[in-house]
């Protein structure tokens, strides 16, 4: 909701612009319905309470004022050289599965399906239709591991007649090995700003919809840097400390900053409309604490390193009564005392994690809740076997990956704070110079 007043004084000059104010809830860290509504009550007393900050433009372009205006910190579009928008199916629930066995499956029985039949389980598109996908040969090699969701791997028929929006200068980018640097450009939500995906990411790989913008690492072409970091940018921050840094010390700090606690409610108004900005630190020591628990939460976010024994609160209990998977949904999965509880994996309870955190439970990137939504995702898959046993400790993996996360944004949130006590500007790290970012995206723009 939006409200708007308007009034004359008749002091300005003749044809001139109105002065513009503008004055948002979120600035003033009210967030929930009751604290907008406790907001309001106490600003009719006291109207400082409400910052109003001023709207440049003319006519009738005003609307807010830009994102990040007064501080001069580099956004992420800014240091990374190349953006891609991620993969794009149209037919989710088809083209990815959960393992490669049950993809690999569902294709080959697919493809002998009678046409009306695969016409109506494949979900024809503008770009895609069930015709030309059943003329070409099955190939196992095209089934590829993909981030689909923070923490959620999953596995796709990377054919161009089965995804609409392949992606090529991404896949072409990306090689055998590299991570990214996944975050929106406008509506971030609370928890992190960023998340770090090691494989070729979905579209919707940060919080499930709306979109998002990959920005890779490491770059393979042998004529260019190793990296797809502004060089300025890692030219500045040498300059400054005095010491060399490393193109992924950079990228790792980053990723701390963007993922400290309370970054995104410190300035959830300029995320509204705009890339998140990065405050690096003038002390080199800080920047250092930054990259060392970036690196960490790459390594458990890209799930290239086990969760530290020391967060592996979570545990399995109980004895299955069914043969399947059956989470309910999250007011009957989870029983807690406000600190830890239990999230049934079969609907009877007779099956369950205990001991998780509350915090686990409740951690959501941008409103997605993502321990709930990884074991939703994997209803109907076996509890029994070989892979009901990995099932089963994958579960438990993401609830001790996602504890150890939480305390790495907690002292990310230790670092952000000292950081902005004395954060490098643009001109400080050479940016205003870099050149210009390349952006990849379809005509028509993300999906």
């Amino acid at each position: 909701m939006c409200v708007l007043v308007a009034y004359a004084t008749g002091a300005g000059p003749s044809g001139g612009e109105a002065q513009v104010g503008y004055a948002d809830a979120w600035d003033a860290r009210a967030f929930t319905r009751a604290e907008k509504l406790r907001l309001a009550v106490a600003a009719t007393d006291d109207p400082s309470l409400l910052r109003h900050r001023p709207v440049p433009g003319t006519d009738m372009d005003p609307l807010k004022p830009p994102g990040f205006a007064g501080l001069d910190w580099p956004g992420v579009d800014e240091m990374f050289r190349f953006r891609f928008n991620g993969i794009v199916t149209y037919r989710d629930g088809f083209a990815y599965a959960p393992t490669s066995d049950a993809l690999a499956s569902r294709i080959q029985r697919w493809l002998k399906l009678p046409l009306e039949q695969a016409r109506a389980e494949f979900g024809d598109s503008d770009a895609n239709s069930a015709g030309p996908a059943l003329a070409v040969t099955y190939d196992a090699a095209s089934i590829e591991k993909v981030s689909y969701r923070p923490f959620d791997v999953r596995f796709l028929y990377n054919r161009p007649q089965y995804v609409d929006r392949m992606r090529p200068p991404l896949q072409a980018a990306w090689g055998l090995q590299n991570c990214a640097l996944f975050t929106l450009k406008d509506g971030t939500g609370a928890g992190p700003a960023a998340w770090c995906h090691g494989l070729k990411p979905d579209q919707h790989a940060f919080r499930g919809s709306y979109g998002g913008w990959a920005f890779p690492f490491r770059n393979h072409n042998p004529e260019g840097s190793s990296h797809h970091l502004q060089p300025a940018l890692i030219a500045g921050l040498a300059s400054v400390y005095g010491l060399p840094v490393t193109a992924l010390d950079v990228f790792d700090a980053i990723l701390a900053l963007l993922s400290a606690k309370s970054y995104t409610t410190r300035f959830a108004f300029d995320l509204e409309d705009d890339f998140p900005h990065v405050p690096f630190p003038a002390d080199h020591a800080i920047f250092t604490d930054a990259a060392a628990i970036g690196a960490r939460v790459r390594a458990l976010q890209g799930l290239d390193a086990a969760p530290d024994p020391a967060f592996r609160s979570a545990r399995l209990a109980g004895r299955a009564s069914g043969p399947a998977l059956d989470v309910p949904a999250p007011r009957q999965a989870f029983v807690g005392d406000g600190t830890a509880g239990t999230v049934a994996l079969l609907a009877d309870r007779s099956l369950y994690l205990e001991r998780v955190p509350e915090r686990v439970w409740r951690f959501a990137v941008s409103g997605y809740p993502v321990l709930h939504r990884w074991l939703r995702a994997r209803n109907g898959e076996a509890l029994t076997g070989p892979g009901g046993v990995a099932l089963q400790r994958a579960a438990l993996d993401l609830a001790w990956r996602i504890e150890e996360l939480l305390g790495l944004y907690d002292a990310a949130d230790t670092v952000l704070i000292r950081a902005l006590a004395a954060p490098l500007t643009r001109a400080d790290l050479g940016l205003h110079e870099a050149e210009p970012a390349v952006v990849v995206e379809d005509q028509d723009g993300p999906a």
